[in-house]
């Protein structure tokens, strides 16, 4: 494995870190406080949808706390300190926190991708103008937890795949085992970018087998630790093994996906990609038109990688819209939110085969993002 490859400097990633915990914590404030303009209703409202099932949370403090989600751990030892006792204020800590932090990652996302600093900096300009993701963050939902833990996965996917470098394998590891404790049917989203990072591996010293089996163990290592973990928790403390998936609240389908369960196989199919890309379209265009663009250019390249890439971040929001259980978060929210994340790293993708000429594609993705942002904001006001 490639241990000469020199991960860009963390610096920027901290300052965009930062500007965006501070960005997201006045737009709480002004969110409580403000209450002239439409824009003050709008965030208001926002604001006063928390999930009760986090403001209203009793925590036991013993094992079986360890049963929970991940968001649920994380409140209970941020109730340790007295000042989280108020409201729901540890469900908006977090939230905005993972939120911050995906804006980091987005730079380091340009960074790894060898993009200039400009254009990492308009990359979190889009994240942090975006309804989707203020909305998430000012009704403290917890949706910016598992979007993080995915981002983590997607961008080091890349970085293993362009530079095989072996602690990326480490955090993709991490931030699948993180999101299996966010949601667990967050281990489905994950399944096709483990495989790919494995026969990235095979592909790159297919003589040596040792190497590709190095790569598996280190990506599934903290993933076993946490079934371990919840297995062993669930089977001593409540006599099921399976306990844990308990406290995962179920969202059920709306109306055109439960008339197409009673249609035969082909039908159904049909009708579930019929609805579902109207949906996704409706939700994001802009993701849409990257991903069609994606395709192109892959076939084109004739590169593989893209394409596998591009199917790993449709699986998500097609699962989510697929599943009566959901898993904790609400879906509407989870897909909005991926489908900002996807585009942004198609961006990049597409940018990065296009080598020299990566202005020409990404300025205009970045052009069709920023007017999808503004054009959302003129529907919510």
């Amino acid at each position: 494995m490639n241990d000469t490859y020199r991960p860009p400097s963390t610096k920027p990633a901290a300052l965009a870190f930062l500007l965006a915990f501070l960005f997201f914590s006045v737009a709480f404030i002004v969110a409580q406080t403000c209450v002239i303009t439409q824009l003050c209703a709008w965030m208001a409202a926002q604001s006063s949808q928390s999930a009760p099932a986090f403001a209203d949370l009793q925590i036991t403090y013993d094992s079986r706390i360890f049963l929970r989600p991940l968001q649920h751990v994380l409140q209970a030892f941020l109730y340790l300190i007295p000042f989280f006792h108020t409201g729901n204020i540890a469900a908006i800590f977090l939230t905005i926190l993972f939120a911050s932090l995906t804006a980091g990652l987005l730079i380091l996302t340009a960074q790894h991708a060898g993009l200039p600093r400009l254009s990492g900096w308009l990359l979190v300009a889009l994240f942090l103008t975006s309804p989707s993701v203020l909305s998430a963050v000012l009704s403290a939902s917890g949706v910016s937890i598992l979007v993080f833990f995915l981002a983590l996965v997607f961008l080091h996917l890349t970085t293993w795949k362009n530079h095989a470098y072996w602690l990326a394998l480490v955090w993709i590891g991490l931030g699948v085992s993180l999101a299996v404790l966010a949601q667990f049917s967050a281990l489905f989203f994950l399944i096709l970018p483990m495989l790919a990072a494995l026969v990235i591996a095979f592909r790159h010293q297919p003589e040596n087998i040792y190497y590709a089996e190095n790569a598996l163990w280190i990506m599934l290592t903290p993933l076993l630790y946490v079934f371990i973990v919840r297995f062993f928790f669930g089977y001593v403390l409540e006599g099921d093994p399976f306990a844990f998936s308990q406290f995962e609240s179920s969202f059920l389908q709306d109306a055109p996906l439960k008339q197409s369960l009673a249609l035969p196989i082909l039908p159904r199919l049909a009708q579930f990609f019929n609805h579902t890309l109207t949906y996704i379209w409706l939700t994001n265009p802009a993701f849409t038109i990257l991903s069609a663009t994606t395709l192109i250019l892959a076939l084109v390249k004739r590169q593989l990688f893209p394409l596998v890439y591009l199917l790993a971040l449709w699986v998500p929001p097609l699962l989510l819209r697929s599943s009566a259980q959901s898993g904790l978060y609400d879906p509407a929210a989870v897909i909005a939110n991926l489908l900002l994340l996807s585009s942004l790293l198609l961006a990049v993708a597409c940018a990065v085969l296009l080598k020299k000429n990566r202005w020409i594609f990404l300025l205009p993705a970045l052009l069709l993002l920023a007017a999808w942002n503004g054009l959302q904001w003129i529907l919510v006001l």
